[in-house]
């Protein structure tokens, strides 16, 4: 299988505004990509951009191997967007007939999807009478009834209630699960932990993947044997950390002092039967790189 997407030396501007800059991307094998970043900072840009909804100044966008640019790409990708594309005189079923007329899909696979989605009490309503919920329900069946390859997703949990968004987060998954790669911005950064380790934050227009940003220190979960030879260890080395039980412990590293309690490890054969980053990490890279006046916009 060729590459799913490509972008090579991408550059936008708004004006004088530069959004994206000579960005790289590329992605060879399905899964899910979490995009993050600020309000403002491109985003939207950048997924508008991948669709051939904005046209970038330079570079070259590929999908599946073909020039994004290709109108008959949107038969194997679909990208769901805000709402402002909806239209409030017409009804759910006449967004979603037309839809299913255009990309050839039969009315029993609509049917299907609406009633898997559970969306079907209002779709004879005008759109103009949706909740931002039921908007982003209708966005949603919109842009599977395709049964996209790729599918790019702006902000998909916007006004959803809790039980929407467990809905939506394990749609995603079992997308994932068939193979769909799933590119996905959003704010929400506690759900993105949910769904994916793939993360790239938008950075002065260009893509950094979450290893490679530089915080001072991580919390990990860690499940080992001699656990208190290793908290003795821990506490010469100026870890804090707590005792969870017999076998676990969790503990606040710098990246240095990480390494040499891997080391220590090592050298004393304490087996670590696992390591894992404690939930709530990614919002510390996140302010490590955006920094702390950013706290309002998530």
């Amino acid at each position: 299988m060729g590459k799913i997407l490509e972008i090579k030396g991408v550059t936008k501007y708004f004006g004088e505004q530069q959004v994206l800059d000579e960005l790289d991307f590329s992605l060879d094998e399905p899964k899910i990509i979490a995009l993050v970043a600020p309000n403002g900072t491109g985003k939207t840009t950048l997924l508008n951009s991948i669709a051939n909804i904005d046209q970038i100044d330079s570079g070259t966008i590929r999908i599946f191997e073909q020039p994004n640019t290709d109108y008959r790409l949107f038969y194997k990708m679909s990208y769901l967007q805000d709402s402002s594309i909806l239209y409030g005189n017409l009804t759910g079923w006449d967004h979603l007939e037309f839809v299913r007329k255009e990309q050839g899909q039969s009315k029993e696979e609509l049917q299907r999807l609406v009633v898997e989605l559970g969306i079907e009490e209002y779709l004879k309503k005008k759109v103009k009478h949706y909740s931002l919920g039921m908007k982003q329900h209708l966005l949603l069946t919109v842009s599977l009834i395709n049964q996209p390859e790729l599918l790019l997703m702006d902000e998909p949990l916007n006004g959803l209630d809790p039980n929407s968004i467990i809905k939506v987060r394990n749609i995603i998954r079992a997308l994932a699960n068939k193979g769909v790669s799933i590119i996905i911005s959003s704010h929400n950064l506690e759900e993105i932990e949910k769904v994916t380790e793939h993360v790239l934050f938008l950075y002065e227009g260009k893509l950094i993947e979450k290893a490679d940003v530089m915080i001072d220190a991580i919390e990990y979960t860690l499940v080992l044997k001699d656990l208190e030879k290793a908290l003795s260890f821990l506490s010469r080395i100026d870890v804090p950390c707590t005792k969870l039980s017999e076998y676990k412990l969790v503990g606040t590293f710098s990246k240095q002092q990480f390494a040499v309690f891997h080391s220590f490890c090592e050298e004393q054969e304490i087996e670590l039967f696992d390591c894992q980053v404690t939930n709530g990490q990614l919002e510390s890279v996140y302010f490590n790189l955006y920094g702390q006046n950013q706290r309002g916009s998530l």
